[in-house]
């Protein structure tokens, strides 16, 4: 019997090339759509098991608001671009399920999406806030406890 491939609906305005290719690399079914409001219609067919939206500059938590109003319970992931990053860690980590600085290394992201399949397997969504981030450069590993930075 053939195994359905797990479904990603990766969101932002340019996703990352690299990210969407190395999410098909790893086995991914990925869908990618500009914008929240176009997954509106797309996201009750396509049903993604995760969606990882793309965030490049600190306005676009909107963006992520309006992901995580679409998601419901499928667990968001933020990418977050390395120009950016601690704006929007900050304001990433007591929202989205978890977060990855791009560009990432590929067992950081299979370590990120297996953590977020876990949880919702358990019917549970963990904060980003409670994890140790690790970067994917050496030596370069974030822990965000609780209210931090």
């Amino acid at each position: 019997m053939v195994q359905e491939k797990k479904r990603i609906l990766l969101i932002g305005e340019r996703p990352d090339i690299e990210l969407f290719a190395m999410l098909g690399e790893e086995g991914y079914e990925v869908a990618a759509l500009e914008t929240p409001h176009r997954a509106r219609a797309v996201t009750p067919l396509y049903k993604p098991q995760v969606i990882i939206v793309h965030l490049r500059y600190p306005k676009d938590i909107a963006i992520l608001e309006e992901c995580l109003a679409l998601a419901g319970r499928v667990p968001v992931i933020a990418a977050i671009s390395l120009i950016a990053r601690q704006p929007l860690v900050k304001a990433v980590k007591e929202k989205a399920a978890s977060f990855v600085v791009l560009p990432v290394k590929p067992q950081t992201l299979r370590e990120t999406l297996r953590s977020v399949e876990l949880s919702e397997d358990e019917g549970q969504v963990h904060s980003a806030g409670k994890k140790s981030l690790d970067t994917g450069y050496p030596g370069e590993k974030i822990t965000y406890p609780g209210d931090s930075l």
